[in-house]
């Protein structure tokens, strides 16, 4: 097929879901047991402390109010 010197660009979905096809290739069919699963449950602990911090900033309270301040405390020697 001839594009009279023009590119064809894939979408952004189909060029997304070539690279997860890839992605799973390599931790499927590609990589040995002993790689595989420390890289999963290393993934899975990112999104898992990603989930929480997000959670935390949403309905936590704001970082302001929790540390207290005393500024005029005396010094104990």
């Amino acid at each position: 097929m001839d594009t009279g010197g023009e590119s064809i660009l894939a979408s952004r979905w189909g060029t997304s879901w070539d690279i997860a096809r890839m992605i799973f290739a390599a931790f499927f069919h590609d990589m040995p047991d002993w790689v595989r699963y420390p890289l999963l449950a290393l993934g899975g602990a990112v999104l898992v402390h990603l989930a929480l911090g997000r959670l935390r900033e949403r309905f936590g309270a704001p970082s302001g109010e929790d540390e207290a301040v005393q500024a005029n405390e005396a010094d104990v020697r």
